[in-house]
């Protein structure tokens, strides 16, 4: 309450003027205090309740702003929210601008359905461990496996064959593959022509696309049978009632229809979103001229014709440059993928998502599928994997955190009625200093992602928003003293406990007193948490306890008794009340209810899903779950556009690969092309890659009035400047001079995750060879610590050995925090200090740390220095941290791509069929990238104790390079003997 009165109305915008927050972020506040608060359930999907309860509470502080500015409800603003899927970088941003929803996917079980399984960046093995059979069993059964990744990963011993790639370079590989397929014409025309917007026509005075009212005088867009049309003051039915994509009249009207070139009749021709899988006999080459209302004569191309000029500069002997990748291989799989349509599977994983050049990377693997037919069937689709996401499943989750606080159903037979007062927006802005990107010129940022400054942070089930946030170090110094309270609900001490200003202890997932259900993108069931027996193991709470706590207690302070009526069936023990709200108006989860009125009895059964939330309780302590009610099994994103001619959720109802909106043409893609990573690199920084340069036309850094020689970190992200696909590795990276060699990875590991705790003894043993339960190396933070794998040609060219102690740093311009130079001892807690592995599986130039271990603080470098057994323990806390100094976060940084952070994109809300344009959390924003860096190792000590300069395994001959005669002969398998 104080926050929020501090910072509301006029004084409050003097308050954060003084403070220097951007101008816009101030606006975007509109007088409300309550725009300060920022709240976050990480990855709410979790808990359908306790932990989107956050996002509910965020609703009901539109209460707190009615009575602060004496405002009526119209007017009154709840706080912000934070996204998850695209906050963790996991989010594919090019699959919503290729297809218009946030992911498609599938079902990891319908891989024994497919002829071959190309694991993009994604190391099923490692990370979709209870998934992995899918993938072994499928290959016994035939299905040839290929991976293809930036280091040979376990996944890729389960393979047919492995293909390597430079970090980052994955957008020229797919660009290569496209170019193969195009050139020696083995793509499936009919399915290009019907399901893609290759064939539309494009304008190449504007690249704009032509539009039927560029030809036809008084043209007014087609009705649609497909697609329902909303009148100005007209509102979406609930989306159990949605049967078909919604659009508003006034987005129908702006998008209107396209045009493409009819070979048949020789003339250009209208098409519909309602034409969306008619495979028509449509130009997809060519030339053309048109007459233009205002009386011009001007060029038309397909937009296939562009990109098979554009993709025509990367030929094998290109992309294997550009990718350190053998010529061979690039033939190879593009071929191989069209010789399986719709048979080949393409689950992409996070490898590449990290990079700035995400997006691209999807826009060009999407058009590596959809030109052979490779999308939206059980055999042959794109995938991308992370964590837990797609609230979507949920779609009644509004009924539950987006109830009306002005209006509270008390009654639990009724519906409650949803009315949205709380913002999202994304977390990235936070960690990048609470800023949106503005320089020069311009703010980069559109005005519908905008952030509004943060004073109170609040977040739960989650280390990534502060322990373990990208540039965390940065943060830490330069952001965090900003925020004037942080609160953290959590059942595990982490570092973004260490920092809080109030720690909720919170039920881990064996405690729960109340039922909670989740899902998952990568299975078939809703699974029910069900209550426990099991007594708390501390003086814990349950989240939603704490929520509804709280909200007690704001009743009690401002004298609305509507704080606490929010949350009644918390204190009633009927949580279950909420949660049956969620599975009445979800489309997957229907019919999971009683068959007659709610006074019927319990677990009553007619027919297979005639269930309440009480009974699919009782199941899940049998550990009986429950089946989603989606159109196909295994579930299929894109199923019903490749089978039924369904129309995507974009302007065209197509998978769009042209981009044509200002801001595209404004940073040159509006076709996928390639870009550099922004750190990354050995060569330039996010140079855009083309040798079609007549197909863009990018404003250079002089529009923006900024220097075309300023390749400073901020600059990069907005840096235009063109080089030819063959000129890449002509050029060089700034800092190569300076003695920072490689590219530094922090991939996540198997036995750790955002919201599982690394540091129990068990796990820190068994996280690398580094593990020793006696500690006899006292330098050791804790039983295991954290490490660095390097190629043992590169660490013996840097003068480290297998085990040495090294420091890792990345460009000093602002890491590990921008103005390290002036703070010694800030910098002695947040430089990356850690153990060097020699690892095998990395190619030359690049390094890898995993993201999983808990981070040096300034408690835990205190521990080290200050307590007896010298562990890196906070001696007030206990937090405990996994590396002596720094962490890999000390070499990442915070990054903001233009691209992402446009107003006008067409995509699909969270939750139901509506399309709109702009932000929308975890489908349409920022997502960061986290293994942006170029680093130099230098030795800092040597890895053995008691004046020995070895480590001990590498003395004894156990590691790699290292290995003794006994070794050697082990590996042959030297010692096994008979036949």
């Amino acid at each position: 309450m104080n926050i929020a009165t501090t910072y509301s109305g006029d004084k409050g915008t003097e308050l954060l003027r003084k403070q220097d927050y951007d101008e816009a972020m101030i606006e975007a506040m509109k007088g409300a205090g309550t725009q300060v608060l920022k709240l976050r359930g990480g990855m709410p999907l979790l808990g359908a309740t306790r932990i989107f309860g956050l996002y509910r509470f965020a609703n009901s502080l539109a209460l707190l702003d009615a009575k602060m500015r004496q405002v009526d409800q119209e007017a009154a603003l709840g706080a912000r929210a934070w996204d998850n899927y695209s906050g963790h970088t996991d989010l594919p941003p090019g699959h919503t601008m290729t297809c218009g929803q946030q992911t498609i996917g599938f079902d990891l079980a319908t891989a024994e359905n497919a002829a071959m399984v190309v694991g993009w960046g994604m190391n099923w093995i490692v990370t979709k461990m209870p998934d992995g059979h899918w993938l072994t069993e499928a290959r016994l059964k035939g299905t040839r496996v290929v991976t293809v990744a930036c280091e040979y990963q376990a996944t890729s011993n389960k393979a047919d064959e492995v293909i390597l790639l430079r970090p980052g370079s994955d957008p020229a590989f797919a660009l290569g593959l496209a170019q193969v397929i195009i050139q020696e014409k083995l793509y499936d025309a009919e399915f290009v022509k019907g399901h893609t917007d290759l064939p539309l026509l494009v304008r190449m005075d504007t690249l704009k696309l032509l539009k039927p009212q560029d030809l036809i005088q008084d043209y007014k867009p087609k009705g649609l049978k497909d697609t329902q049309i909303l009148k100005a003051e007209e509102r979406a039915p609930l989306a159990t009632k949605q049967d078909r994509q919604i659009i508003t009249e006034s987005l129908r009207n702006e998008w209107s229809d396209f045009v493409a070139w009819n070979l048949d009749t020789n003339q250009p021709e209208v098409i519909t979103r309602d034409e969306a899988g008619l495979a028509k006999n449509l130009a997809l080459e060519g030339e053309f001229t048109v007459d233009t209302l205002d009386g011009k004569k001007v060029k038309v191309r397909p937009v296939f014709d562009l990109l098979r000029e554009h993709a025509s500069y990367f030929t094998p002997e290109v992309v294997s440059n550009i990718c350190h990748v053998n010529q061979e291989a690039v033939l190879w799989l593009a071929r191989e993928i069209a010789k399986n349509k719709a048979k080949t599977l393409v689950p992409v994983g996070m490898g590449p998502n990290h990079f700035f050049n995400n997006d691209l990377k999807d826009r060009a693997i999407f058009l590596v599928c959809a030109l052979t037919r490779n999308i939206g069937f059980h055999s042959g689709n794109i995938g991308s994997y992370a964590g837990n996401y797609r609230g979507a499943y949920f779609n009644g989750e509004p009924t539950y955190i987006g109830e009306d606080p002005f209006d509270i159903e008390l009654d639990p037979s009724k519906a409650s009625r949803v009315k949205f007062y709380y913002k999202m927006e994304s977390a990235h802005y936070y960690n990048y200093g609470d800023r949106p990107l503005r320089l020069g010129n311009k703010l980069f940022t559109g005005k519908s992602h905008v952030p509004t400054p943060t004073k109170f942070v609040w977040f739960s089930n989650s280390n990534s928003i502060l322990g373990n946030t990208k540039w965390h170090h940065d943060f830490v110094v330069n952001t965090l003293p900003k925020t004037e309270c942080v609160v953290v609900s959590e059942w595990w001490w982490t570092a973004s406990c260490e920092y809080a200003d109030v720690v909720f202890a919170v039920d881990s997932w064996a405690e729960l007193k109340y039922p909670d259900m989740t899902t998952s993108p990568t299975n078939p069931f809703c699974q029910v948490f069900p209550r426990t027996p099991l007594k708390r193991v501390h003086d814990t709470q349950g989240d939603i306890e704490v929520l509804a706590g709280v909200g007690k207690a704001l009743s009690r302070l401002t004298g609305d008794k509507r704080f606490e009526d929010y949350w009644k069936f918390v204190y009633d023990s009927k949580v279950e009340v909420y949660l049956q709200r969620i599975i009445d108006n979800s489309t997957t989860l229907k019919g999971y209810k009683s068959p007659v009125h709610r006074g019927a009895p319990r677990r009553m059964k007619i027919g297979l899903f005639s269930r309440e939330i009480e009974e699919l309780e009782e199941n899940a302590k049998g550990g009986v779950p429950a089946l989603l009610m989606t159109r196909t099994y295994p579930k299929i994103m894109g199923w019903e556009q490749s089978n039924e001619n369904k129309p995507h959720y974009t302007k065209s109802g197509r998978m769009e690969f042209y981009r044509d909106e200002d801001e595209f043409i404004e940073h040159g893609e509006n076709i996928p092309v390639h870009r550099e990573p922004v750190d990354g690199t050995f060569y330039e920084p996010n140079t855009i890659v083309c040798g079609a340069t007549a197909l863009i036309r990018p404003k250079g850094p002089e529009d923006y009035e900024l220097s075309r020689d300023d390749l400073s970190m901020e600059v990069r992200q907005v840096r235009n400047v063109v080089i030819a696909p063959a000129e890449v590795t002509k050029t060089v990276h700034p800092r190569r001079k300076d003695g920072f060699t490689l590219i530094y990875i922090t991939p996540k590991y198997r036995h750790g995750a955002h919201t599982t705790p690394v540091d129990l003894d068990l796990m820190a043993l068994w996280f690398g060879p580094f593990g020793d339960i006696y500690r006899r190396d006292k330098r050791m933070p804790w039983v295991g610590e954290g490490y660095v794998d390097v190629n043992p040609e590169d660490a013996r060219e840097l003068g480290i050995n297998d085990g040495d102690y090294v420091w890792v740093d990345a460009d000093p311009e602002d890491r590990p925090f921008r103005g390290w130079q002036g703070k010694p001892e800030d910098y002695k807690v947040h430089r990356a200090l850690m153990r060097a592995r020699y690892y095998l599986g990395l190619p030359r130039g690049v390094a890898r740390s995993w993201f999983n271990m808990f981070v040096a603080t300034y408690g835990s470098v205190e521990g080290q220095e200050k307590n007896p057994d010298q562990l890196a323990r906070n001696p007030r806390t206990g937090y405990q941290a996994m590396f002596r100094a720094g962490s890999h976060q000390s070499a990442v940084r915070a990054w903001l791509r233009p691209t992402l952070m446009t107003d006008s994109l067409a995509r699909k809300g969270l939750f139901g069929q509506v399309i709109g344009k702009g932000f929308a959390p975890d489908i349409h924003c920022t997502v960061g990238a986290p293994k942006e860096s170029l680093v130099k190792l230098t030795k800092a000590e040597d890895g053995g104790i008691e004046g020995a300069r070895l480590w001990r395994p590498a003395s004894l001959g156990l590691r790699p390079t290292y290995e003794s005669e006994t070794m050697k002969k082990f590996m042959k398998g030297g010692f096994v003997t008979g036949t």
